[in-house]
Parts: C-alpha cells; structure tokens; sequence
C-alpha cells in the first residue's frame, strides 16, 4: 500500500562556521578587556593589645572566680582583640593565675580563677 506514513525528512545541519584566526584573536581581546581587574586584598598589620587584654582579665578575675570568653572579648571583638585576649589568656594561665577549660570543639569556654600552686 503507497498510502502510508512518511515522516519529514530531517533538516540538514548548517555548514561548518569558519573563523578567522584574526576575528577569533580580535574577539577574545574583546572579552579579556572586559574582565574586571583582580582587587588584591592588603594585609595591614595592626599591634596588638595584649597589655590592654590582660588588665581586662586580671580585673575580671579580681571580681569574680568564673567567667566565660564573651566575658573577656565582649559583644563585637574584633580580630585585634580576639587574638589579644587569647594570647593573655595562654600567658595568664601559663603563669598560673587561671585555669582554662573548654568541653569540645565549639563549647563555651570557661576561665577559673586559680592560685599559682593550683594552675594545672
């Protein structure tokens, strides 16, 4: 039977595109010129304030027997005073005036009050 289905016949590909080394070299300089340049981060250096950090903590420890990190570095420290109390704190507790303890990665960290002969 003549009568039956005849599908449509594809559509042929479009030919190859042929590129210019020179058009390809134009375009690409095109789209590096818009890349935005790199912003290189400066490193300034900023003292710290280890003094000022343990005045703080030998007051608190003169106040009271515990306290916790936020205690030392308060609401909104920045990365000067972080690095300042954590230093005075390692020095405080390498002189045995505190001990410092922490549960786990992540926990609260507690400061205690100790007397020299007691530091661990």
């Amino acid at each position: 039977m003549a009568g039956g289905f005849s599908p449509e016949l594809p559509v042929a590909p479009p030919p190859p595109l042929v590129i210019d080394l020179n058009d390809l070299l134009a375009a690409a300089e095109r789209v590096i010129a818009l890349i935005p340049e790199p912003v290189l981060h400066r490193v300034v250096p900023r003292p710290l304030d280890v003094e000022g950090a343990t005045e703080r903590i030998q007051a608190l420890l003169a106040e009271r027997a515990t306290f916790g990190w936020g205690d030392v570095v308060g609401e909104r420290p920045t990365i000067v005073d972080v690095l300042s109390a954590f230093i005075a704190l390692l020095e405080l507790a390498k002189r045995g005036a505190l001990h410092v303890h922490q549960e786990g990665p992540f926990a609260l960290i507690q400061i205690r009050r100790e007397s020299p002969r007691e530091a661990h």
